[in-house]
């Protein structure tokens, strides 16, 4: 049981290093398509970060 809550916190927290990392892209001019292919994360993904 342990062992599972450290792997969803750690996953959780690098899903929220992806957002960070879309976030300083975008904010530099990259544009989604880019993004999504650096990052992994959907367009869907960042377009919600992106509004």
């Amino acid at each position: 049981m342990k062992i599972q809550a450290e792997k969803e916190g750690m996953e959780k927290g690098r899903e929220e290093t992806r957002k960070e990392i879309a976030l300083n892209l975008l904010t530099n001019n990259m544009n989604i398509q880019e993004v999504a292919t650096i990052t992994g994360l959907s367009v869907e993904e960042i377009q919600s970060l992106n509004s």
